[in-house]
């Protein structure tokens, strides 16, 4: 079983790796039909002339209207000046980390009721998952007695979901 798993193994490893089969996304020349490289059309066999001109930044504008719009500038952040906790005195200290541990709290018990409310899968929901799962593994690895297995598994995993289902 083993040398026949690592033949496999092997032989993937090889097809995978062979450069017969690589992928080559270079064979096709896009601008076919133009003599130069990219954006030149031949318009003599000597001469070549750009289909494009040059890119001037202050044409890149998109607007229906002819008139040159106006720049957005952003306001500077607020120059409040908070104090460091090292600067704090004693009570604003004691009165920050208050805040802090409520603030903290308040976060504790928000995480708590969406953790409930998103973990709570019912349990014959959960036993047929694990049932169908560990039956589709048995019918998976397909010897006798992990067919057999697989097999009752799967059954008993049905079971717990139509048990499930008649309760909704």
């Amino acid at each position: 079983m083993k040398k026949l798993l690592y033949l496999v193994f092997a032989i993937a490893l090889a097809s995978c790796s062979s450069q017969k089969y690589a992928a080559n996304f270079n064979y096709y020349k896009s601008n076919s039909g133009y003599a130069g490289g990219y954006h030149e059309v031949a318009t003599d066999i000597k001469t070549t002339t750009s289909i494009m001109a040059a890119i001037e930044p202050a044409q890149l504008e998109a607007s229906v209207v002819a008139s040159p719009t106006a720049v957005v500038k952003t306001k500077p952040a607020p120059s409040k000046v908070l104090k460091t906790y090292a600067q704090m005195n004693k009570s604003e200290r004691k009165a920050l980390r208050s805040e802090i541990k409520k603030e903290i709290k308040n976060s504790v018990k928000i995480q708590k009721v969406t953790k409930v409310q998103s973990g709570n899968i019912d349990h014959d929901l959960k036993l047929a998952a694990i049932f169908g799962a560990v039956g589709v593994v048995g019918l998976i690895i397909y010897t006798s007695p992990f067919n057999i297995i697989g097999a009752i598994a799967l059954i008993i995993g049905v079971v717990f979901f139509v048990k499930w289902l008649v309760r909704q």
